[in-house]
């Protein structure tokens, strides 16, 4: 058994907000934050290579948060773009389930979370029932 990592006083993180208001299946949501990862991590790399490197190094932690609206992402983006921190938002193409162009993801960072806009800092973490209601929609 190996021993047990000490946290770190501060650890850079990647944030991802995920609108809570489209009926979209739980597929379809990992497929769009898959789009933002990899082009988020292209960008960094080529943009801020010293910051990815660092968060490469570490536990590369990433979080979840909801959003209700599309209104709410854009604020997500706005907030990041004001605060210099590396963001990537995806647009569906509209082959599956919801319409072309509709925005539904947000991933941003890497930072560490006391750097963040005080906006940011306070979105919550995804829960389970907050897209269920999607999810049905989507399946029926």
């Amino acid at each position: 058994m190996s021993d047990p990592v000490e946290p770190k006083a501060r650890e850079l993180k990647m944030w991802l907000a995920v609108r809570t208001d489209l009926p979209v299946s739980v597929g379809k949501l990992l497929g769009q934050a898959m789009h933002a990862a990899g082009w988020l991590h292209l960008r960094v790399a080529s943009e801020k290579p010293a910051l990815l490197q660092e968060y490469l190094e570490d536990a590369t932690p990433k979080i979840v948060v909801a959003v209700t609206s599309e209104e709410a992402l854009e604020r997500v983006e706005r907030e990041a773009a004001a605060a210099g921190i590396p963001h990537q938002s995806v647009r569906d193409a509209g082959r599956s389930e919801i319409e072309p162009g509709t925005k539904t993801v947000c991933l941003f960072g890497p930072a560490y979370r006391d750097e963040l806009p005080s906006y940011l800092r306070r979105l919550r973490t995804l829960q389970n029932n907050q897209f269920t209601a999607g999810i049905a929609e989507a399946s029926a």
